[in-house]
């Protein structure tokens, strides 16, 4: 009777453990898991607009936002000013890479800024090496191999007119009417940039950085550059005068006469100009000046006043760095600057004077490189040069006289006639003079060069 006990006790325990044998009535409630309390989704915090300019430090009210400067190389040999949108640049470089006229880029920190800029030129590496650490945008007509390596090299799009033909730049066909020569008569514009991009699926979106360290200054107690002048060449020398009245420089055009916005009338100025002194010698075309770019000395003059800095840059990538003569960081004045790079090769000079006329002591030039031609060989070439183009205007003049006897023999009027007589003796006179002094200086007689064919056409945008 027992065992049979235990044998039905057993089956029950067994039944119970496999949840099978009573009925549902008798089988405890399942307890109900709670339901997850559900997270509220954060709203998405908004990214404050960059409404300070990364090129002037100055907050104007605009968004900077993910948008990559622009900068447009201008056209600077004779016939090119006034510029197109200049005055509205919140960077300009300029230096010699080529010849006697400097190069010069525009930098604008956004796209946006650019109405109508130009005339627009070639581009360089010397500027090439300043902009493409900002991550700009370069904009110009045609390049020399050196730009065009570069531009390779580091795999950077660049907006170039004889590629994107008249889909990044129109023709001023006024300017042209007006007797301006074609290559100078061509200017972009935001739209034209943006869609010079568009025909490689890019745009001017992406990061931006700045050039300077911005920080208020307090003003210099002496004004002791109050005048700046700047001789890129023997042919070419710009200056920028202190206006106390607006704490800015502005800039003369090499003829003498003030730098104007041909887009807006506007005075071109300047809070800040950096001159970075640099060595410099001849690339290996024998033609193209070459810099070197890792480091030197140089002048930061604002508000009047200047002091000696140091500047770094390294390869063409490296950002540019300046420092006091302390190694302290550079602070840079909130506002637009004007940057010239400056080898002081034969034909270069620079002179800063005060407000009341007294000629500063700058420091030295950079050692040239190796490379360089010497000042003495320079000079010497350069008068050569000189008196090659004094026989030329003395040549030019004759034949200029010469037409004027023959239309003063077409008239009744004796006067014309001895009036073009007299003129035509001095133009042979200063002929003669001419090419005597070119051979008292080569020990060689003046020879006409042989004709040539004619000059290929300047670079404009592809159609």
């Amino acid at each position: 009777m027992k065992r049979t006990i235990r044998t039905i006790a057993l089956a029950l325990a067994l039944a119970l453990l496999a949840g099978c044998s009573l009925p549902a009535s008798s089988q405890p409630a399942p307890t109900a898991e709670p339901a997850p309390t559900a997270e509220p989704t954060p709203e998405p915090t908004p990214t404050p607009a960059v409404t300070t300019n990364p090129l002037t430090g100055e907050t104007t009210g605009q968004d900077y936002t993910n948008q990559r400067p622009v900068a447009v190389t201008l056209r600077t040999a004779d016939g090119a000013t006034p510029y197109w949108g200049l005055s509205a640049a919140d960077l300009v470089i300029e230096g010699v890479s080529e010849g006697y006229d400097p190069m010069m880029v525009a930098v604008f920190a956004r796209a946006a800024d650019l109405t109508k800029v130009g005339p627009v030129g070639p581009a360089r590496d010397l500027g090439l090496q300043f902009v493409l650490p900002l991550n700009a945008v370069p904009v110009h007509i045609g390049k020399n191999i050196y730009a065009s390596n570069l531009l390779n090299l580091l795999t950077h799009q660049d907006v170039d007119g004889l590629h994107t033909g008249t889909a990044a730049f129109q023709f001023d066909a006024d300017r042209y009417a007006s007797g301006y020569r074609e290559e100078n008569c061509w200017y972009t514009t935001a739209d034209l940039v943006n869609a010079g991009l568009a025909l490689y699926e890019k745009d001017a979106a992406g990061a931006n950085m700045t050039m300077f360290h911005f920080a208020p200054r307090q003003a210099p107690e002496t004004k002791n550059a109050a005048e700046v002048t700047i001789a890129f060449s023997v042919y070419n020398q710009e200056q920028l005068f202190y206006n106390s009245d607006t704490g800015l420089y502005e800039k003369n055009d090499p003829d003498g006469s003030g730098t104007t916005d041909a887009d807006n009338g506007q005075r071109v100025s300047f809070k800040n100009l950096l001159i970075l002194y640099a060595s410099s010698g001849i690339k290996d075309d024998g033609y193209t000046r070459q810099y070197d770019l890792s480091g030197g000395t140089g002048l930061y003059i604002t508000d009047g006043g200047w002091q000696e800095i140091r500047w770094t840059k390294g390869d063409a990538a490296a950002p540019l760095a300046l420092t006091t003569t302390e190694g302290a960081t550079l602070e840079v004045n909130p506002g637009k600057t004007f940057l010239a790079i400056y080898g002081g090769f034969y034909g270069q000079s620079l002179t800063v004077a005060a407000s009341d006329g007294t000629v500063q002591t700058l420091p030295e030039r950079m050692p040239l490189l190796d490379s360089a031609v010497s000042d003495e060989a320079a000079a010497a070439a350069q008068a050569v040069q000189d008196a090659e183009n004094a026989v030329l205007a003395a040549l030019a003049e004759q034949a200029d006289a010469e037409q004027a006897v023959t239309d003063a023999a077409a008239t009744e009027d004796t006067a014309d006639d001895t009036a073009a007589a007299e003129r035509k003796a001095a133009a042979d006179q200063a002929v003669t003079d001419a090419k005597a002094a070119y051979e008292a200086l080569t020990g060689t007689p003046y020879d006409p060069p042989a004709p040539t064919e004619a000059p290929a056409a300047e670079e404009t945008p592809a159609e």
